[in-house]
């Protein structure tokens, strides 16, 4: 009897302790440092992280989409580029298939259980791929134009909207009906629409724009977006100033109970949160990323951390956040990264 309880307490403690730790993955620029994604555990309790070890090795595999077990990001190898899968089921990693059929490696990857998407910067296509039996086959490619800026790709409903940065345009292409043009939400030349989110029932559109690091809201109905508020993400003394020139506004991330928004501003290296509870939008602060370049950032499946990826500088840093008021609190730990660009939290 006594023997079976410690048996318990033991298992339990196991249980306890495997749940307090959470796998990240991180894409990278290839460099002399960095070679592919990388892997690294975060404690949900002290906020701890551990070393990172490389993953799996791949040229410019900047940009991880984790979906399931099936992770997928960059690869580029004698002159061609494209998208790898692996699977992640069995302790070992196991590759399920690569296609290589782009000029440069795609900056965004999104997989949304039935197709996987890949935005490319500068070859300005989106990549729809399909898993078969066999692997990834190519279920679709849709043209852009050279050097449009693709950026991201985000799902909303029987559509997929593509923001265009240098195009100064986000379209929209109908799932349903061969990805074929389906409308498109233009914005201010000079602006460089980038990441959006919206919140979950949809009836919202947060956008933010690389070059005029400005916030757009939009109320959303059906297929329809309505232009609600436009606000600067940058702290109110850059106005004017030659550091305005270096601000470039890269990731946006909506919290889990839709009253904060986070931005990450590179250049002036900083974290600009956002109070969107209310019928107008106010920015609350703006918070050093703890490092150079914050190309992107998660929130922890709590919500009470952020984890930001400086790419040139100060490497992974966790973040303790405020949950109620929505503010950063302090950096609680930092593990080395170079040309980190890409963060995902396998749940």
């Amino acid at each position: 009897m006594e023997e079976d309880r410690k048996k318990i307490c033991s298992n339990t403690d196991v249980i306890k302790k495997e749940r307090l730790w959470q796998e990240v993955y991180a894409g990278t620029y290839t460099s002399e440092k960095s070679k592919g994604v990388y892997r690294f555990l975060f404690n949900r309790e002290n906020a701890e992280m551990t070393e990172p070890e490389l993953f799996y090795e791949a040229g410019n595999a900047k940009w991880v989409s984790l979906s399931g077990d099936m992770l997928a990001f960059p690869v580029e190898k004698e002159g061609r580029a494209g998208t790898c899968f692996v699977s992640l089921k069995d302790k070992a990693a196991k590759r399920v298939g690569e296609i290589l059929e782009e000029k440069d490696t795609p900056c965004f990857i999104l997989q949304d259980g039935e197709f996987t998407y890949t935005a490319n910067y500068h070859d300005g296509t989106v990549m729809v791929y399909h898993m078969g039996k066999d692997g990834p086959v190519i279920a679709g490619r849709i043209e852009n134009g050279r050097e449009a800026g693709c950026h991201q790709v985000i799902v909303h409903g029987a559509y997929i909207m593509v923001p265009c940065l240098t195009q100064h345009v986000i379209r929209l292409f109908d799932r349903r009906n061969g990805f074929r043009t389906a409308g498109t939400i233009q914005f201010p030349d000079g602006s460089g629409p980038r990441h959006g989110v919206f919140d979950h029932s949809h009836s919202k559109l947060y956008v933010v724009s690389e070059w005029s690091n400005e916030l757009f809201i939009f109320d959303v109905q059906d297929n329809t977006f309505l232009l609600r508020q436009q606000l600067s993400v940058l702290p109110a003394k850059t106005a004017g100033d030659e550091n305005k020139q270096k601000a470039s506004a890269a990731a946006v991330r909506l919290a889990e109970d839709e009253r904060f928004l986070y931005i990450s501003v590179r250049g002036l290296d900083l974290l600009t949160v956002v109070d969107v509870s209310g019928r107008k939008a106010a920015v609350l602060e703006h918070v050093s990323s703890g490092g150079e370049h914050p190309r992107d950032f998660v929130l922890t499946g709590e919500g009470g951390h952020l984890l930001v990826a400086n790419r040139f500088s100060g490497g992974i840093v966790s973040i303790k956040r405020n949950r109620e008021s929505g503010r950063i609190t302090g950096i609680q730990s930092r593990i080395g990264m170079p040309e980190g660009v890409s963060l995902v939290i396998r749940q």
